[in-house]
């Protein structure tokens, strides 16, 4: 076969093999919604396999990277975690039995966020330039002690203003009874799992809620008795035969 025929047919199986759409937003955004290079091509695999294998399995994705099936694992395990993926199970009535396919609803949520906030950014630059030129007289309503305080963390964390969106956010959670305490904890157990949007805040704050939590205090006794329950169900008993230890990953494959 010539070189002429060679580079015919390649062309030919190149694009008989189909296309993967992945939105430009989405690549060069990645990043600033907390997700690595590695993470981010794990992403793109399961993408890939969407239209024909809704589940590919660890061993399919750690095949086509350098990485290993266990670090695949932990990688999609993290995902799942931080909801940008999540493994919805659901009936196939043609092979009669329950499978499992990802989900991408978290990730989409994240990006809708972010490209919120932006938009809104950039509303209230072209807001303010059209002030500045007209230049009226504004009346400037006071801002709470609270509300100031919370502003300038969340601004000196971000390491940049906050949006009016981000704000009104702010000003929702104090008038639902949400002490400033709470709000910089959340905040700041956020910026620890490396996640700074307000979505993933509000999360942390109606969970408190929802467990009747109030003070630092009391959270931080919550997570003592929780870690505490968590020893004593890692810890084997005496004269036990002891169990074949499981992947803290595995529920996500059931």
């Amino acid at each position: 076969m010539n070189k002429v025929s060679v580079y015919g047919s390649f062309t030919q199986a190149l694009f008989f093999s189909g296309v993967v759409a992945i939105p430009k937003y989405f690549l060069t955004h990645y990043t600033e919604i907390g997700l690595n290079d590695r993470e981010m091509m794990v992403l793109i695999q399961i993408l890939c396999e969407a239209e024909t294998n809704p589940y590919p399995s660890i061993t399919t994705l750690s095949g086509r990277m350098t990485a290993s099936s266990s670090d695949i694992e932990e990688v999609v395990g993290r995902l799942v975690e931080r909801k940008l993926l999540a493994i919805e199970r659901h009936w196939n009535p043609i092979e009669e039995k329950w499978v499992n396919s990802y989900s991408f609803v978290g990730l989409m949520d994240e990006l809708a966020e972010l490209w919120a906030i932006e938009r809104s950014r950039q509303l209230e630059e072209e807001r303010t330039l059209k002030q500045s030129q007209v230049s009226p007289q504004q009346t400037s309503t006071p801002i709470s002690p609270p509300m100031e305080t919370l502003v300038r963390a969340f601004e000196q964390e971000l390491g940049r203003p906050l949006t009016r969106i981000e704000c009104e956010n702010l000003d929702r959670w104090l008038s639902s009874n949400f002490s400033e305490e709470l709000i910089i904890e959340a905040l700041r157990r956020g910026v620890s799992a490396g996640i700074r949007n307000f979505r993933y805040l509000d999360s942390i704050l109606r969970e408190w809620e929802k467990k009747s939590l109030h003070t630092r205090a009391e959270i931080e006794a919550e997570d003592a008795y929780f870690q505490s329950r968590q020893e004593k169900k890692t810890s084997k008993p005496k004269n036990q035969v002891p169990k074949t230890a499981s992947n803290k990953y595995d529920k996500f494959y059931l």
